[in-house]
């Protein structure tokens, strides 16, 4: 099972920080994801080895449960789960879609990957919105009860991918209720939102113990 974690904002930084958590730097260590990501169990992982990524060679952490008898790679936020590239051109495709960009314009703008492989990852997106839609709106419920989830979302029910959009800003702006100084992430929302899916409970309705799911 992937865990996508906020370790570092690009490669530098997570190559940064790997080499301190090699060295046995207690604070870098720290940043690791600590509790399994199994609903069912949270109890606390432990170190079982590096992997490495097929690209760039960087060096992936695995962390076991103990427990669950699961291993899990710990994978750095800005890298797309199971695909051997980033985040950036996902997310930028993401948005010219919600624009109303044309594939072939969409295309255009994200020339090193094909058409088919771009609307693999909408597709994908696409059948994830209404399963990570309620998962968002219910936390955002939860961190702040006063916010008018359903005037912001209701816009936009006809449009999956709309929708996603406007719930993912909801839930920032949720959790500026508990940090008034949270950035919303506007070029990499579906990036972090992998980051909080990763540790997210499933929504009501989903199979309980079911696996975190990613964008």
């Amino acid at each position: 099972m992937i865990i996508v974690s906020n370790l570092g904002s690009n490669v530098n930084e997570y190559r940064a920080l790997v080499d301190r958590c090699r060295s046995g730097d207690r604070e870098a260590l720290r940043l690791l994801p600590r509790s399994c990501p199994n609903p069912k169990c949270g109890r606390r992982l432990h170190g079982h080895g590096w992997s490495t990524e097929r690209k760039g060679g960087l060096r992936l952490h695995r962390v076991l449960c103990r427990r669950c008898k699961k291993t899990h790679v710990v994978l750095p936020w800005f890298l797309a789960p199971h695909r051997p590239h980033e985040m950036d051109p996902v997310d930028q495709a993401f948005r010219l879609r919600v624009q109303g960009h044309s594939w072939y314009q969409v295309a255009d703008a994200i020339a090193e990957f094909s058409l088919a492989t771009i609307r693999r990852w909408i597709r994908r997106i696409h059948d994830l919105a209404d399963k990570v839609v309620a998962i968002l709106s219910r936390d955002a419920r939860r961190l702040d009860p006063e916010l008018h989830l359903d005037t912001l979302l209701r816009p936009f029910t006809g449009d999956r991918l709309k929708l996603l959009d406007a719930a993912i800003a909801a839930f920032w702006l949720a959790c500026r209720r508990i940090d008034p100084s949270l950035d919303f992430p506007a070029s990499r929302p579906l990036a972090w939102c992998n980051v909080y899916l990763s540790t997210a409970a499933p929504a009501t309705g989903t199979e309980q113990g079911e696996a975190p799911i990613w964008l």
